[in-house]
């Protein structure tokens, strides 16, 4: 290929390249799991979408490719989350949100507040801090993506031994 060809194939972007030799590209290329974890840690704030899948592989044990809808339906029907938040998978992720999906999804009860007057993001957060699920923070502060993973691996560790601490990991 000359010099210019190739310019004008990177100006262009490689989908020319691809038409003119005649291969296709794959339409939903499948991101495996270490990619996914390496791509939600890198963000700055994670999305309803993230905590959703990561929930889910929790509950069930393995990573899911499925559309949001039907992980959303899957985690609605069996109570992790509400079906009226009416969060959309863009939606900014809130430690209450995840607090709440996380005790909901590990079956955690709680303390007497939470069993006179119900689970909500409010007492989920505290009962998550107090079992060293989650750190510090308020409701409505925003989760990274790093909160979002250490508190799966911390609720995956619970779920497998029934606590937290780092001598028992």
């Amino acid at each position: 290929m000359s010099g210019r060809r190739i310019l004008v194939l990177l100006l262009i972007g490689l989908p020319a390249l691809a038409q003119e030799s005649g291969l296709k590209q794959a339409e939903n290329p499948k991101e495996s799991r270490t990619a996914y974890l390496r791509r939600i840690f890198e963000k700055d704030r994670a999305s309803y979408g993230d905590a959703c899948r990561a929930v889910l592989s929790l509950v069930k044990s393995e990573h899911s490719d499925a559309a949001h809808a039907a992980i959303v339906g899957e985690l609605s029907g069996s109570g992790v989350v509400l079906a009226d938040w009416g969060l959309q998978e863009s939606s900014l992720l809130t430690k209450g949100t995840l607090a709440y999906m996380v005790c909901r999804a590990l079956g955690i009860q709680g303390g007497v507040t939470t069993r006179l007057f119900g689970l909500n993001r409010r007492y989920a957060l505290r009962e998550c801090i107090y079992l060293r699920l989650m750190s510090r923070g308020t409701t409505d502060e925003y989760v990274t993506g790093r909160e979002l993973i250490d508190v799966i691996t911390n609720a995956t560790v619970h779920k497998e031994q029934g606590n937290t601490d780092s001598q028992h990991k």
